[in-house]
């Protein structure tokens, strides 16, 4: 099973991917994620505003010469294509 994908801040990378490892129910104060190199990381989550993860694009969208090709266009996505 394949969890989705997402960006995090990161102090010395600027943006890190990750995975979801745990399906997010309403009221949860953070997610379950795993770095990379399969850390496990609790994402806190602010309730009050919408500040959730970026998604990460498919991995067959990335290296993309048109931007606009991307599902989904933010900072971490054109950082990384």
């Amino acid at each position: 099973l394949q969890y989705t994908r997402v960006w995090i801040p990161d102090p010395e990378e600027v943006w890190r991917s990750a995975e979801i490892t745990k399906d997010y129910k309403e009221g949860d104060k953070s997610l379950q994620l795993k770095l990379e190199d399969e850390t496990p990381y609790e994402y806190p989550i602010n309730l009050q505003g919408s500040e959730l993860p970026f998604l990460c694009n498919p991995d067959i969208l990335v290296g993309q010469n048109d931007l606009t090709a991307l599902s989904y266009l933010h900072e971490p996505a054109v950082l990384h294509n």
